[in-house]
């Protein structure tokens, strides 16, 4: 059933562009798609990252941010998709603020804000002790 999905998705999309990659997760640049190669070896959380990159728009807004916020693709998987993260450790770039996606610097809004406001909190810990 997925599959089908999957397929659908993919002809609705013909004008995205997916990439493999060595690095991170996944990611929706415009009308690129990069995702690691090596999710191929777990194909339900493949093309549920995939789907999940299908709904994004290919300008970064509001909309987007609650797709990541309430990701629904991932429900069920979760397991299987932090077992992804701990054997493979070229994904944790997933969470560094900024990337390089074809030769082009990307910071990812969503990422910079976690990243702010975790250092905003280390800061408040460190003046408190």
């Amino acid at each position: 059933m997925k599959y089908l999905k999957l397929q659908n998705l993919l002809m609705l999309n013909e004008l995205i562009k997916i990439y493999k990659i060595n690095y991170g997760i996944a990611c929706r640049i415009g009308d690129n798609i990069y995702i690691n190669k090596e999710l191929e070896n777990y194909p339900l959380l493949h093309d549920s990252i995939l789907a999940h990159e299908f709904t994004h728009s290919s300008k970064f807004n509001k909309n987007d941010l609650l797709i990541d916020l309430n990701n629904k693709h991932l429900k069920g998987l979760k397991k299987e998709y932090y077992s992804f993260i701990l054997t493979h450790p070229s994904s944790w770039t997933e969470f560094f603020p900024f990337g390089v996606y074809n030769k082009k610097f990307v910071i990812s809004p969503l990422i910079s804000g976690i990243w702010i406001l975790g250092l905003i909190l280390f800061y408040l810990i460190w003046k408190i002790i």
